[in-house]
């Protein structure tokens, strides 16, 4: 039997009785605080991030030869065909033949923008099932990684933005460091050391300028530029004045020269007619400034998270857009917008 103060406990002998204050506490092992935007990012990028059609290979296998049970490798039997073909009287294997379409080593982009200016850490969203309130920093981070995930799939290089008073590098690029930046963007951390740090105003020109900037130099056979805000525009002087500033060495139509540029709106409802609003201008002004129809190009979203949100909406749009080079984008085909395979024939 154990004596008074040995540290035994009720549960290692009933005989032994302790006041509360004399119970030892063994000291619990640190516990890791689940962190919700990688469980956001878990749960939507199964639902979202699919693989391109084919890859960008000069040569498949479906091509078709016949096939000799003892010299020929039984993973090539087309199994369909055990029976001889009817027409050719053979059985067939798989052989490799030239493609058609597409070549080995394009050179491919994914440049992604994100509005950093106070309003991205000035409305909620909603709740996350563990009660986290998700802002529009955290929404962007989120969303960055799932498209950097997915510009891994298409062998895309990136590179990561951030625009508030001024543009200014996020993630250097053009990057191939998929897997290491997915950890960064979903990371959760306090709003002064995110890679979004939410502060001042929101100058979309200063942005655009920063990317083509950075850009020099790197001749791509298409980079796809994607960007994320919640700032709205009061009039159609006010869109040429962000997207078109020629005092800026580059603005939309410079980078639209590089690839397609597409805007993105998050929204709540108390903001959803301004930016509804500013998305319909876009449409006007672009349309009017490339002389054909732009509507497409800009979206916005009434952003809600929880058991009914629609954040799988949001964040399935982005990754669309960031499959543009692989030519599997649904939007792409839409809008008619050229994968960059059909873009680099275009070019040669």
């Amino acid at each position: 039997m154990g004596t008074f103060g040995s540290g035994e406990r009720y549960g290692d002998n009933p005989f032994i009785f302790f006041e509360s204050g004399e119970y030892i506490i063994n000291p619990q092992s640190q516990q890791d605080m689940p962190n919700p935007l990688r469980a956001m990012y878990e749960d939507l990028a199964p639902l979202l991030i699919r693989s391109p059609p084919s890859k960008r290979y000069p040569q498949q296998p479906t091509g078709r030869k016949s096939w000799d049970v003892l010299t020929d490798p039984i993973s090539e039997l087309i199994v369909t065909s055990a029976v001889p073909d009817p027409i050719l009287g053979e059985t067939l294997q798989k052989t490799m033949r030239p493609t058609v379409q597409g070549k080995e080593g394009l050179a491919t982009h994914l440049n992604i923008l994100v509005d950093c200016s106070g309003s991205m850490g000035g409305h909620i969203y909603g709740m996350t099932n563990t009660g986290f309130p998700m802002q529009g920093y955290h929404l962007a981070q989120v969303c960055t990684a799932m498209m950097i995930a997915q510009a891994e799939i298409a062998k895309d290089t990136f590179a990561v933005w951030g625009f508030a008073s001024s543009g200014f590098k996020v993630w250097d690029g053009p990057s191939g460091e998929h897997k290491m930046a997915i950890d960064y963007f979903c990371d959760n951390t306090p709003a002064d050391q995110s890679p979004f740090r939410p502060h001042n105003g929101t100058h979309i020109y200063a942005g655009l300028d920063t990317v083509g900037v950075d850009l020099e130099g790197y001749n791509f056979d298409q980079s796809v530029t994607i960007v994320i805000m919640d700032g709205a525009v009061s009039s159609e002087s006010g869109v040429r004045r962000q997207f078109f500033d020629e005092s800026m060495k580059y603005n939309d139509r410079q980078l639209r020269a590089m690839g397609p540029v597409f805007y993105v709106f998050l929204s709540d409802p108390t903001m959803q007619k301004s930016i509804r609003d500013t998305v319909e201008m876009m449409d006007k002004v672009f349309s009017q400034e490339y002389g054909r129809d732009m509507k497409g190009f800009a979206h916005d979203f009434v952003v809600t998270v929880g058991d009914d949100g629609s954040v799988a909406g949001f964040a399935g749009t982005l990754c669309d857009m960031a499959r543009v080079n692989s030519g599997d984008s649904d939007l792409a085909g839409e809008l008619g917008i050229e994968s960059a395979e059909d873009a680099a024939e275009s070019n040669a």
